[in-house]
């Protein structure tokens, strides 16, 4: 699965989360293991959430402040 050029947008819930950096996984934006199973180079971007509520999660791999949207899409 390739990068987009949007930001995936979710409702988290407080927990430890793993979001996808590599582009491949199926169950983006959270890491599935893929980018071991293609050789990516990449690992995922943990990142605690302490409290509900909406965010913008980078899809295109280009944001400075991952795993969120920075906007960099809309400059490639």
């Amino acid at each position: 699965m390739p990068y987009e050029n949007n930001p995936n947008f979710v409702d988290e819930t407080p927990g430890k989360k793993f979001y996808c950096v590599c582009g491949e996984s199926s169950k983006k934006p959270y890491c599935d293991g893929s980018h071991e199973k293609h050789n990516t180079g990449k690992f995922p971007k943990e990142f605690e959430v302490t409290e509900a509520k909406r965010m913008a999660i980078c899809d295109c791999s280009q944001s400075s402040k991952l795993p969120f949207c920075d906007g960099a899409h809309t400059k490639l």
